[in-house]
Order: C-alpha cells, then sequence, then structure tokens
C-alpha cells in the first residue's frame, strides 16, 4: 500500500474510500494488490458492474451530503438533528463545522470517499486493460463505463466541494497536499471530459446490462450516450457558485448537451433495501421527517406562506383547495399539524410533506427517478434563455411538466419569467430526484439564506489524514458570507 503523508497516490486513495488512517504508513503483504484483483476479463467486468451502483449509494445515502443540501436550499424542512439537517438550516445561517469530533462530520466524508471508491476502481480497470486483460468484446462498453462512472463522481465532487485531486489512470499526484488540490472548476472540466471521452467510445454497438445501472431494462449504447450528454449538461450549468459565474458559463456547450440529452427518464429500479435504495429521500419524505418547505409551497400557490414565522402565535394554513400549479393537490400532502420541536425554530414548521413516491417508498421497491427528461429540457430551455432564444425557451418550458403536470399558464418570452418558470420547475418537479439540483439552483441565483455555504471543504477526517492543523478550514456563517464561498445573498 502506497503512503499518504503528503501524498495522494491511487492505493492511498483506495485506502481513504475504506475509511483507514493510521494504517496508512504500514503495507500489508497479505493484501493482494490490484494485478491479481484484476486478472481476468470476468474479474474487471465484475468491479465495473458495480461502479454506478457505488455513485449512486454515495450520493444517496441517509449519511451523505443528500439531506443537509435540501434543507439548507429551503427545499425541504426538517428540525432533526440528522445528518447535519438541522445544523444548515438554522436561522440565521451556521458554519459548516469542520471538525474532526463533529458528531456529523461523516456526512461530507461518506461523500467524498465513495467518489473515489468509484475512481479507484475505474482507474484499475482501466490499467488492467492496459496491461492486456483480454475484455473480448466488451472491452469498449467496460472502458465506456469506467469514464461515465469519473464523470458522474467527479461531477458530483465539482458540485459539491471546493477542491478535490483529479487522479486516473494517466494522471497522478505523488505530491499532492490540500493546497495544490484541483480548484471546483479544474474538476467541473475533468468531469464533462471524461463524459466526452464515454461518448467517444460508445461510438461501437453495445448494450450494458440493467443490473449495472439499475434500471428495468438494458441500456443500449445510443441511449447511453444520451445520459452522458445529459450528465454533462447537468454539470456545466450547475457548477457556477453565484450570479457572476452563471453568467460565464458556456451556455452554447450546454446547450449541445442537452439537445443530445435523454429524451425520457432515467428512473433507477428500487430493489427492497438491497443494492438500489434512494434512502435519503425516503427520509426526506417519510411522516414525521422531512416536509416541503413553506417556499416550496408557496411556489405552488402564492395564497401560502412563503415562510413560516418563528412564532407560537403563526396561524396555522388551510390546506390549498384550486391552487395555480395542481401538483400541489396530486404530489404533497396537507398536514394539519408537525412533530417537528418548536424549541428548534418554529420557522421549521410546514403544512406540507412530498408524498408523490409514497408507494416507492414504502417497501424501498418500485421507480425513482434519477435523472428526469424535465431536468434535461429545463437544461434546454435554460441555455436558451442565456443565449438570448427566448421564444425557444417559452416553447420548451410550455412542452413541459410546467403545463402537463402543473398545468399552469404558459410562461410569455420574457426573460425574467423564463428564469422563474425554470426556477419553479426545479423545486417542484424534480424534487427528490438527483442529488443537490434544488441547491445548485438557489446557489447559481443568489438565493441561498445569507451565510449558507456555497460548497464545503475537504472533509476533517481527510485533512487529518494529510496532517493539517486545527482549526480546519471552513465556509458558511453569516460573518464570512463572501458571495465567494458563503452566501451573502439570499431569498430572504
Amino acid at each position: 500500500m502506497n503512503t499518504l503523508k503528503y501524498s495522494i497516490g491511487l492505493a492511498a486513495l483506495l485506502s481513504i474510500a475504506m475509511g483507514c488512517k493510521k494504517e496508512l504508513d504500514v503495507k500489508n503483504n497479505n493484501e493482494p494488490s490490484a494485478i491479481e484483483v484484476y486478472a481476468t476479463g470476468d474479474d474487471v467486468e465484475s468491479v465495473a458492474s458495480t461502479l454506478f451502483n457505488n455513485a449512486y449509494k454515495s450520493s444517496h445515502a441517509y449519511a451523505g451530503v443528500y439531506m443537509f443540501l435540501a434543507t439548507s436550499s429551503d427545499n425541504t424542512t426538517c428540525s432533526w438533528g440528522n445528518q447535519s439537517m438541522r445544523d444548515m438550516s438554522w436561522e440565521p445561517r451556521n458554519a459548516w463545522n469542520n471538525a474532526p469530533n463533529y458528531t456529523y462530520q461523516g456526512t461530507t466524508k461518506t461523500f467524498f470517499d465513495g467518489i473515489y471508491e468509484v475512481a479507484v476502481k475505474a482507474t484499475n480497470i482501466m490499467n488492467a486493460i492496459k496491461r492486456g486483460v483480454d475484455m473480448g468484446d466488451n472491452e469498449n462498453m467496460v472502458k465506456a463505463f469506467c469514464k461515465f462512472g469519473q464523470g458522474v463522481v467527479y461531477g458530483n465532487m465539482a458540485l459539491v466541494f471546493d477542491k478535490g485531486f483529479i487522479e486516473d489512470e494517466n494522471i497522478t499526484n505523488p505530491n499532492a497536499t490540500p493546497a495544490t488540490a484541483a480548484t471546483y472548476k479544474q474538476v467541473a472540466a475533468a468531469a464533462v471530459a471524461y463524459l466526452d471521452t464515454a461518448i467517444l467510445l460508445s461510438a461501437t454497438p453495445f448494450t450494458i446490462p440493467k443490473d449495472w445501472m439499475g434500471t428495468a431494462a438494458d441500456l443500449s449504447n445510443t441511449d447511453f450516450i444520451k445520459l452522458c450528454n445529459s450528465m454533462a449538461a447537468r454539470i456545466l450549468a450547475n457548477v457556477p457558485r453565484n450570479k457572476t459565474q452563471l453568467a460565464e458559463v458556456d451556455w452554447a456547450k450546454v446547450k449541445a448537451y442537452a439537445d443530445a440529452g435523454i429524451t425520457g427518464d432515467f428512473t433507477i429500479q428500487m430493489d427492497g433495501y438491497t443494492k438500489w435504495y434512494a434512502e435519503a429521500a425516503d427520509y426526506l419524505t417519510s411522516p414525521g421527517w422531512g416536509q416541503t418547505d413553506m417556499y416550496v409551497i408557496h411556489l405552488m400557490d402564492p395564497a401560502q406562506p412563503q415562510h413560516w414565522d418563528d412564532s407560537p402565535s403563526f396561524p396555522w394554513p388551510a390546506a390549498s383547495t384550486n391552487p395555480p400549479d395542481k401538483r400541489l393537490l396530486s404530489d404533497f400532502q396537507y398536514l394539519s399539524s408537525t412533530p417537528l420541536n418548536p424549541t428548534r425554530g418554529y420557522y421549521h414548521f410546514s403544512n406540507y410533506r412530498a408524498s408523490r413516491y409514497d408507494a416507492s417508498f414504502a417497501l424501498g421497491d418500485g421507480p425513482i427517478p434519477e435523472f428526469m427528461k424535465a431536468e434535461n429540457d429545463l437544461y434546454k430551455a435554460e441555455a436558451r434563455v442565456y443565449l438570448n432564444d427566448l421564444a425557444g425557451a417559452a416553447t420548451i418550458i410550455n412542452a413541459g411538466t410546467r403545463s402537463t403536470r402543473g398545468q399552469l399558464a404558459d410562461v410569455a418570452a420574457v426573460k425574467e419569467d423564463l428564469i422563474q418558470a425554470i426556477h419553479h420547475e426545479r423545486h417542484v418537479e424534480l424534487m427528490n430526484t438527483g442529488l443537490g439540483l434544488s441547491f445548485f439552483e438557489m446557489r447559481k441565483l443568489n438565493l441561498l439564506q445569507k451565510g449558507t455555504p456555497l460548497h464545503w471543504p475537504l472533509p476533517a477526517k481527510t485533512l487529518e489524514t494529510f496532517r493539517e492543523t486545527l482549526p480546519f478550514y471552513t465556509f458558511g456563517g453569516v460573518a464570512n458570507a463572501d458571495g465567494t464561498n458563503t452566501s451573502n445573498g439570499g431569498w430572504r
């Protein structure tokens, strides 16, 4: 095993993913080498089959970042402390506690380690193929799937953390330190490049087994190309930390990727908590846990309050009977009371919970969208807005879920109206699907409440491994609001 003191070789990255720390300086002579683990084509395919499942688990884990991204973006509300949901939604906002002994330090560490578990496996697979391990007719499929996995996880890193370490079969960082880590913009560019490679490798026909993707049916190479394009659009459109960076996005590239993207929902088939389970979304919607933030309820029915005052005398709002957005009646359940703790802030209260996926979550068995066609359509529309094709954007939005499910009136080809319509759909239609979508939306429009981190620091336990000095760097808190690392704007 490679040593990690002030370096971060791939073997050390695997050690991080497995939770090692003190053992990093000790070589384990009984540990099988990568050459032994990836010795045959069957060995390589077996590992390759786990890549997307590993990425999905790290994104949707109860112990990861999914839940606090939802509460910190005022998409979901919850006063329970679990996995930093409350700590990241205090009003006013607090800084992220990046201490190794913080109760929920494991949320960012779980997510970080999950990223590198996929990165290490993909690299080992690519190296095995370079060594000459015979993959037969499946070589291009396996290589494309590795590049897809690298694109997805490095994209997740760029969207959530301020920096990261880019390593693959061609790139190593023998003397890396946190100070020399790649910026989130560099990580995002690398992620998109991996997806570009996956697209090129997918020109030859192949079929990806449904078990690899968690889907109801196998995936053809042409549908896989569409998914890669959509993933690239997701990364590029969501990486901005503020409105200034939003204006700097290469929207022509986003448009090209989204236009070549998915034409139907990419849906995971949960399998009774075995391999495929949108665990965090289940907790965010289960009765007694997360509830829908009033910010979102107000979007669907402006007669509902936009914010619950922090007061015991705030009147409980009645149920909506004829909201402009009819999804409030179909996708949400009215609540006449709440189990949330008033001593932790009445502002956490809500009179609705998301119920759209109750049938699937009842037994953790059934479909749950990971990347909706509606999400890709919104990237198509958003790119056109910022490329000044307002009529084209309006056509896409008015043909989408805003109309078909929400039964809302058509939006005019006016820039600010279109931006608001996209904002509305991301909070309502995309709720409880892909990782952090409402957070990324609020972030790039300067709508996160003042003091909310715009991204998260490298995890405390990872910084410990590098022998960094306490206190570790962090972001967030009203006093640190700079608009670069911590929100200095906010919708309220």
